[in-house]
């Protein structure tokens, strides 16, 4: 994991929206109320619009994503993802965050090849219900 951190603390804010640029490396994307808001690479900055924020480092065959929290309220949060690769993981939480308190909830990553899907669904009690999603999840 401290690999992962170095990877990621490198990656620049745009990363996690620019990887799916080049055709069949994935994308990122947020639906949902406000769809857009709360997607960005691990990096500092202010809290966002949305409480949860998805992070992707693509390393060959390898995929790892945080999931981060980065709310401008204090407020509870219940979030489910799901990554599916070469094999699928999930995960599930619930837990308070507080405003402007930066922290990663949840680490996955799994061996995708060229078919790999991250899905995150997010409740906050403060907010909207949506999705995060990151790959070409049409494949898997």
């Amino acid at each position: 994991m401290r690999a992962l951190r170095r990877i990621v603390r490198g990656v620049p804010p745009i990363f996690a929206m620019a990887i799916g640029a080049a055709a069949g490396t994935g994308a990122c994307a947020a639906t949902g109320a406000g769809a857009g808001a709360g997607v960005e690479a691990h990096g500092g900055g202010a809290p966002d619009a949305r409480a949860l924020s998805l992070a992707v480092v693509k390393s060959g065959e390898r995929i790892a994503i945080e999931v981060v929290a980065n709310s401008a309220t204090d407020q509870s949060i219940d979030y489910a993802i799901e990554l599916t690769g070469a094999s699928r993981s999930r995960h599930r939480g619930s837990t308070r965050i507080t405003a402007g308190e930066r922290h990663v909830l949840s680490r996955l990553s799994t061996n995708a090849g060229s078919d790999w899907c991250a899905v995150v669904e997010v409740s906050e009690s403060d907010g909207p219900h949506y999705t995060l999603s990151a790959g070409p999840c049409g494949a898997v």
